[in-house]
């Protein structure tokens, strides 16, 4: 269950990341092409390595990518993400607010800052409003914790949350080192 130990646990274990992203349905050979990125320059890796770019590991029926890194190839592998699913990504990058994006196979339903709905939301105000409301977050948690709502958005969308097993398990890493694009 989400609740904010959880949020707790999960920041703490995600701290370095600076894009997560949660794919309902996107399997890891469609992630590591949307990205440009060879399976042959992806590697065994647990969560919490060293030295990843990104981390890629299926989650429920999806998957959930950690990027790493500052690279724009985040924003443009999302619509190709998305054409197998809904996906949920959230970036952040020092004192840049926190961008939530949601995006469906016709395209981004909505995109706003966590922090400051009201500053420069796609499509606008309005429909961010209605998407807030409709996730099972919910209005007031989205008010109260960006980051718990997000999780609890995520965990819906995915049908699985990360877990300790999770943590455990292998999963694919990209190296700093690999080429993409």
């Amino acid at each position: 269950m989400i609740d904010s130990a959880y949020l707790e646990w999960f920041s703490q274990h995600t701290s370095d990341v600076v894009v997560l992203t949660w794919c309902s349905a996107t399997k890891i050979d469609d992630v590591l092409a949307a990205y440009g990125i060879s399976p042959e320059s992806a590697q065994r890796a647990y969560f919490g390595d060293w030295g990843l770019r990104m981390l890629i590991g299926r989650l429920g029926n999806g998957a959930v990518i950690m990027d790493y890194s500052v690279d724009p190839t985040t924003r443009a592998a999302l619509p190709a993400l998305a054409q197998y699913g809904p996906c949920l990504s959230i970036q952040w990058i020092d004192d840049v607010p926190p961008l939530v994006s949601y995006r469906t196979e016709t395209g981004l339903v909505v995109e706003f800052d966590a922090m400051d709905r009201d500053w420069d939301p796609v499509p606008d105000l309005a429909s961010v409003e209605r998407w807030i409301t409709a996730t099972p977050a919910g209005r007031e948690t989205w008010a109260n914790s960006w980051g718990l709502a997000t999780l609890i958005t995520a965990e819906a969308l995915c049908r699985a949350a990360i877990d300790d097993e999770w943590a455990r398990s292998a999963h694919i890493g990209v190296p700093f080192d690999s080429s993409a694009g």
